[in-house]
């Protein structure tokens, strides 16, 4: 298997982050705690509080100073998340500061306006300023939050009707990955929302290769892909069978005036694949440099240790 790839890995000692059969869910987020009401009682997904809206919550306070995500990067930036259900993980980019539309199908959209209300009207705002007076918050530099209907299947009808229109800055999604029958309808709305310049995040649960591998290979054919690595995650909420992917569509051979120049890539985040791929050039580089200086081929300090 090569680096690029991931695989499930079986642990029948997971104890999951939410419990699927309760009414609400607790879960501490920037120094507050956020109360969510779902459904156990639904046939319908979207009412529970899944694992990966937990970890890419968490990971959005992780990264909060730097990198792609850090706050000064997120402030004022236009985001819609898909398939929000319980709306954990948008809530959260909200409260880093983004301007953030919360999106489900309309048989959830009632508990995710419950939700919102609960834990971020100007009411929980202001609360939350008072509380902190003196010592900064990240109610201080709350973007906004508001819940329009998004079905994928219905993606050009109910785009026209979002309170903000695309292109948007970021794209997020939490556990939308499923089933494969919906997976291209869930790239064609990704793709009707975003740019060049675009972000998308998307939070997976690896639950099937086929439905995994299918995503893979729409997003990658127009997208360059970035894998998380463990070291960007919040160390409590991690698990090997969730992964974090960042993408942005790569730009057309011509080149694209709306592609905002170089992407901003941290060294470590770069895929396996790229990795993988520069190694041995870098290997043979080095090899030659160390001729050209003298060196000798077989002294290990002028090797590089694969």
């Amino acid at each position: 298997m090569s680096k690029g790839e991931v695989k499930f890995s079986s642990d029948n000692e997971w104890e999951r982050w939410n419990d699927k059969n309760s009414l609400f869910v607790e879960q501490e987020c920037f120094g507050t705690v956020l109360r969510l009401v779902q459904d156990p009682n639904s046939l319908h997904l979207g009412t529970t509080v899944w694992d990966a809206s937990v970890v890419l919550a968490k990971f959005f306070e992780k990264n909060l100073r730097k990198g792609e995500f850090a706050r000064n990067k997120v402030v004022k930036k236009r985001a819609i998340e898909l398939g929000s259900g319980m709306g954990l993980a948008g809530m959260a980019f909200a409260m880093v500061g983004a301007e953030v539309i919360l999106t489900d199908t309309a048989d959830v959209l009632d508990k995710l306006r419950i939700n919102c209300n609960n834990n971020l009207s100007p009411a929980a705002v202001r609360l939350a300023k008072a509380g902190h007076r003196g010592h900064g918050s990240w109610a201080d530099f709350f973007g906004s939050i508001q819940v329009n209907e998004l079905d994928w299947t219905r993606a050009e009808e109910h785009i026209a009707k979002l309170e903000f229109q695309p292109p948007v800055d970021f794209v997020l999604a939490a556990d939308c990955i499923y089933r494969e029958d919906l997976t291209e309808a869930f790239y064609d709305t990704v793709r009707r929302l975003t740019n060049e310049k675009s972000t998308v995040v998307v939070c997976n649960e690896f639950r099937s290769k086929t439905v995994h591998d299918r995503f893979m290979e729409l997003f990658k054919a127009t997208h360059n892909v970035k894998l998380m690595t463990k070291n960007k995650m919040d160390p409590e909420f991690w698990h090997p069978n969730i992964h974090i992917y960042v993408m942005k569509r790569k730009k057309n051979k011509q080149g694209d005036a709306d592609s905002g120049g170089e992407e901003e890539n941290d060294e470590e985040e770069k895929t396996a694949e790229e990795g993988t791929a520069k190694a041995p050039e870098k290997k043979e580089k080095t090899k030659e440099k160390n001729k050209e200086k003298g060196g000798k081929e077989g002294n290990e300090t002028n090797q590089i240790q694969m």
